[in-house]
């Protein structure tokens, strides 16, 4: 079976990252959020939370709703990645689309302030990526380690460099929470709230490798030596491909108030305390070896289970929104110490322990703050609104030099589709460099990647 080590750096790499290690895990994919209004407006939506989607936002925001609501909405995600890889440039792209979100939210009739109860199933996170290199590798080529564990002992190869290589990395899936929330007016206009999250979700990564002698370097057929070995040196091509499934559950509760001042301030803040992911995850590979003096051979899958648990850390977040005449602008600032992540088991690397692990996330890592800011404009002619937001994910990592912070940027409107119809629409680009290298390569590959979402939903409230 192929090492656990190399396993667990396909798992790394593969899972968005650099060459750190084990802690990328915790940064997989490209986090979105909730609600076709609020990811219009940069998700700067802690001190609006209004709507249905405050259940993941601010649930505290909830208390402002006066009506029921029902919330449906789907994402249509386009990934493209520019790598550049041994002197070659390759563009690669995919899509997909999902159901973005689904809520019900019900205020309770009181005699006097709020309680409103809520439902969701939100899409939170997308594991979706892609990557496609190739390009003519003088200085390495795994093969040498791969063709030792299929052929007897008494075979062994000189192929060690100067071949041609391709590699694709596809992921698929998402992090998905279903909640259940409640607000209360716990004083005239303060609202107080929590979010029960019920969290799972699936990354499904397939990785194909492979190396062409398309030089004909190695050509000559297989040579027995005096000491009763045999030399293989007539590789033609050599063909890997892997598929990693991972599937992750944790259950966690989202804590917040809001305070709204007339109708011109909001000010809302929320804390989520650490969230201790499970992960099981299915590893199977195969490979084939093709060769000039006609022969080849198959190695079948190699499957493997295992598991493990990880724990993110405290989130905080405090944001504002004020409102001035049919202008509405909003911000929020959200705090992780990514120092205080951890492993809460053993990963799955051979020889490598959690206190390994967790000792290097502190010394790697380092804490960040997301900004995000968002604007919508009412338009009384048409009764439609029109939005506006940005935000910034800096980079957690200390040392690195390529991987530069996530940038989105976003727009969208809104309008009526009846009296009791809200039909909301959201655009957003979220685009970010890194360095990546792993085990089968060996060579940097600089990723430009960007990820276009079209979100589109739909409000009724009775």
């Amino acid at each position: 079976m192929l090492n656990r080590f190399y396993i667990i750096i396909f798992v790394i790499v593969a899972m968005g990252a650099c060459v750190f290690g084990q802690e990328d895990i915790f940064f997989a994919g490209t986090t979105r959020g909730a609600g076709v209004r609020s990811l219009s407006m940069g998700g700067a939506y802690v001190g609006i939370a209004d709507d249905n989607s405050a259940i993941y936002w601010n649930p505290a925001g909830m208390g402002q709703i006066r009506r029921m609501e029902l919330n449906v909405g789907f994402a249509h995600n386009k990934m493209g990645n520019e790598a550049v890889f041994l002197g070659n440039t390759s563009n690669s792209s995919h899509s997909f689309t999902r159901l973005n979100s689904i809520g019900f939210t019900y205020p309770v009739p009181t005699y006097q302030g709020s309680l409103v109860l809520g439902l969701a199933y939100n899409k939170v996170r997308d594991f979706d990526e892609i990557i496609e290199i190739e390009g003519f590798n003088t200085e390495y080529s795994p093969f040498v380690d791969f063709f030792s564990q299929s052929n007897p002992l008494n075979y062994y190869t000189d192929i060690l460099d100067s071949l041609y290589q391709i590699e694709s990395i596809l992921h698929e899936g998402s992090l998905n929470h279903f909640s259940i929330a409640g607000a209360i007016e716990l004083a005239p206009n303060f609202f107080a709230g929590a979010t029960l999250n019920f969290i799972g979700g699936v990354d499904d990564r397939n990785l194909n490798f492979e190396e062409v002698d398309v030089q004909n370097i190695y050509n000559t057929e297989p040579t027995a030596l005096d000491n009763g070995d045999t030399l293989i040196s007539d590789l033609d091509s050599w063909n890997y491909s892997e598929n990693l499934n991972s599937r992750l559950s944790a259950a966690n509760i989202k804590l917040g108030a809001l305070y709204q001042w007339g109708r011109t301030l909001r000010l809302g803040a929320t804390v989520t305390p650490p969230t201790k992911y499970k992960i099981k995850e299915k590893w199977s590979d195969q490979w084939e070896e093709f060769y000039d003096f006609d022969f080849s051979q198959s190695i079948p899958p190699e499957p493997a289970e295992w598991e493990y648990e990880i724990q993110t850390p405290f989130i905080f977040e405090a944001g504002a929104s004020f409102q001035f005449l049919n202008v509405l602008v909003s911000g929020s600032a959200e705090f992780n110490d990514w120092t205080q992540a951890k492993f809460k088991t053993d990963p799955p690397v051979e020889g490598i322990t959690k206190g390994e692990v967790n000792s290097r996330i502190k010394s790697d890592l380092k804490a960040t703050t997301n900004i995000r800011v968002g604007t919508e404009v009412y338009i009384p002619l048409v009764k439609a609104r029109v939005r506006a937001g940005y935000n910034i994910v800096p980079s957690p990592y200390r040392y690195e030099k390529v991987n530069s912070d996530k940038e989105t940027i976003s727009a969208g409107l809104s309008f009526l589709a009846g009296r009791q119809v809200m039909v909301n629409i959201a655009l957003a680009n979220t685009a970010w460099k890194i360095q990546t290298r792993d085990y089968f390569t060996d060579a940097p590959a600089l990723e430009k990647k960007n990820i276009i979402s079209a979100i589109a939903g739909v409000t009724v409230r009775f």
